[in-house]
């Protein structure tokens, strides 16, 4: 009697199973992965000159001849003169170069359905 308990429900478990709908949860699958990259250069080269000159002069001079106006004072101031000359020159030379890189690659489809993304991107 016993075993005919266990075996009509070993028989009734394996019905049971047999009745319900068969069902996975699975992480869903990723196709495809575009990639995207960027590449750029820079070079620049610059240079710069720059000249200046500055030229000064000043003279004065009193009349040696005695007037009614210089009479007080006749020739007693001497004759006078200034020169000044400055000269700058300038150059710069500049060279930058700058090399970039950049890589960036995700899956673009995911079917399934799960809380967790495929890949492991969340």
């Amino acid at each position: 009697m016993k075993r005919t308990i266990i075996l009509t429900a070993l028989v009734g478990v394996v019905i049971a199973l047999m009745a319900l709908q068969a069902g996975a949860s699975l992480v869903p699958m990723s196709f495809g992965f575009p990639q995207m990259t960027q590449s750029s250069s820079l070079t620049a080269f610059q240079k710069d000159s720059a000249a200046a000159t500055d030229n000064e002069a000043a003279a004065v001079a009193f009349p040696t001849a005695v007037d009614s106006v210089n009479s007080v004072f006749g020739t007693s101031f001497p004759t006078i003169s200034q020169t000044s000359l400055q000269s700058q020159l300038l150059n710069s030379v500049k060279f930058q170069n700058e090399n970039s890189n950049f890589a960036f690659a995700y899956p673009f489809l995911s079917i399934g359905g799960s809380p967790i993304p495929s890949m492991g991107l969340l």
